[in-house]
């Protein structure tokens, strides 16, 4: 695998990069810190746990709670849409109409980036504190990659999807009663502004040769994740 595809893969987390100061955008390690603590933030801390989370987030994630808004938007005549909403719960009204006011921005592939985009994250750490090495790391971002080129046109849409499913899983404990507004206030959260302005600054230059349709190598499946039971 050559530079511009490892750059590419680490692109996949870019939002991540944006949102943690010194984190590296082209950085396969993340950073440049000796060790990164998943510990307490994601229960993580070791090979078999990374593992887990890797093969439950990445097709069973958050994605799953808003995919059928975003398809049922996509294939709706405006009369069957309405007669959808007033079928539904609250709760499922409100995620629904998220869904068809943010699906200009990311597409069919909904908020999938979010997920990915994490995962991402995870292998770039794991290789940081040596629980994968670079090659593992690169085959399973592989992966990542097949998925998120079949859902996503650009990588406008990508990491729109990103943000949204950060705005969505920000509202998760959220009542039924003030779920509407707090999705509608996640626009101007502290942390969603701080990925959209590293984003804005970085990508220019970063994205610049990398177009979201380039070809990634066909990598072997390295013989020490035989373990792992994923494709």
């Amino acid at each position: 695998m050559d530079d511009i595809q490892q750059r590419w893969l680490c692109a996949l987390s870019a939002p991540m990069a944006a949102l943690n100061t010194g984190a590296g955008y082209d950085d396969p390690a993340f950073c440049d810190d000796r060790y990164i603590d998943l510990k307490g933030s994601w229960g993580i801390d070791d090979r078999r746990q990374l593992f887990d989370m890797l093969q439950w987030m990445t097709d069973d994630g958050h994605a799953k709670h808003l995919s059928g808004a975003y398809s049922a938007w996509q294939r709706c005549l405006p009369n069957e849409w309405q007669r959808l909403l007033e079928e539904l719960s609250p709760r499922e009204r409100v995620l629904h109409e998220f869904a068809s006011r943010t699906f200009g921005g990311c597409g069919p592939g909904g908020i999938l980036s979010w997920d990915y985009g994490r995962m991402g994250f995870l292998l770039r750490c794991a290789v940081r504190n040596q629980w994968i090495d670079l090659a593992e790391s690169n085959w399973l971002h592989s992966r990542l990659a097949v998925r998120a080129q079949f859902h996503y046109g650009n990588w406008m849409s990508y990491f729109n999807g990103f943000v949204v499913g950060r705005s969505f899983w920000c509202c998760l404990n959220t009542s039924d009663d003030e779920l509407a507004c707090e999705l509608e206030r996640q626009g101007d959260s502290a942390h969603n502004l701080r990925i959209a302005r590293g984003l804005a600054q970085n990508i220019p230059h970063f994205l610049a040769d990398l177009p979201w349709h380039m070809e990634i190598d066909s990598l072997p499946r390295p013989a020490s994740l035989k373990e792992f039971d994923w494709s």
